[in-house]
């Protein structure tokens, strides 16, 4: 089966019986689509999956669950194979790629805020991609649970850092790309401290120009505002001190810290993507 797109919707109802169908994909990329409906919350999430050609290791294959999946699934996907046609040479090889998104989220964000961020429902979320999400994907595609990566870009880089955290058994690796540390540093950081973490390869990016301004910008007359709300952030120095700490926690040579040239917080998705296909072609071995 080459790909697949399954649609998971959440919804509020008490009963915990679970109803899917299948029906014909329109995009001749993908082999069929399953819609599930999911007990769970008031939003509707879909889940795009992608499957390589050919028969799965003995093992399964590994794989790469990528919040916020409407904006990173498919430049995921057309990276993976380019990259996985020469694996000696990119050190990326097959492996399912999984988009997590909420096709009605509002313009403010606050599912992002509820799902993702410790303020709000974080661990309801957690339970609901290991009960619900992985359950389905394995249901259809040979996934190895022991190689599973999390990709997480802004608050979805936080909610990765936080599933480390709090769900490690659930993870081989993780992919924090500009997180969002600020939305609770000391909380987050406490909890990595008594995480019980293992083997676990670690991924965190960050821009060049998440701190300071590119030429382009610093010539605005909002810069000064700007610079502010960046100093107030942190967003490279507590992106830096977390892969130090984990550095600590961890055997450092699992600990990668990039900070990429002459990117900035939208920018840089395209740039760490091969960087996280890399981490999770080797993520559990």
């Amino acid at each position: 089966m080459p790909s697949a797109l399954l649609k998971t919707a959440r919804n509020s109802s008490p009963n915990r019986t679970m109803t899917a169908s299948a029906t014909p994909a329109t995009d001749p990329r993908i082999a069929e689509r399953l819609s599930l409906s999911l007990p769970h919350g008031d939003a509707a999430y879909r889940v795009d999956l992608h499957v390589p050609a050919g028969e799965a290791p003995v093992g399964g294959w590994p794989a790469m669950l990528m919040l916020d999946g409407e904006g990173c699934f498919a430049t995921a996907v057309e990276a993976l194979r380019r990259m996985s046609r020469r694996p000696d040479a990119t050190g990326t090889g097959p492996m399912i790629l999984i988009g997590l998104s909420s096709p009605d989220r509002d313009p403010q964000d606050r599912h992002r805020e509820r799902d993702f961020g410790a303020r709000g429902a974080a661990s309801d979320f957690a339970r609901f991609v290991e009960a619900d999400v992985i359950a389905a994907v394995a249901a259809h595609a040979r996934l190895d649970p022991r190689r599973l990566t999390l990709f997480g870009h802004s608050l979805g880089g936080y909610h990765a850092l936080w599933m480390l955290a709090h769900r490690p058994h659930l993870l081989a690796a993780i992919a924090a790309i500009s997180p969002s540390i600020w939305w609770d540093p000391e909380g987050l950081r406490d909890a990595l401290r008594q995480a019980s973490l293992g083997d676990h390869r670690i991924l965190l990016c960050v821009g060049e120009w998440e701190e300071e301004l590119p030429p382009w910008q610093a010539a605005r007359q909002d810069s000064d505002a700007v610079r502010s709300r960046r100093a107030e952030r942190q967003m490279v120095a507590r992106a830096r001190d977390m892969a130090t700490l984990l550095a600590d926690r961890l055997d450092p040579a699992n600990v990668q810290y990039r900070m990429l040239a002459e990117e900035d917080h939208a920018s840089i998705i395209s740039a760490a993507i091969p960087r996280a296909l890399r981490l999770a072609s080797a993520a559990g071995r």
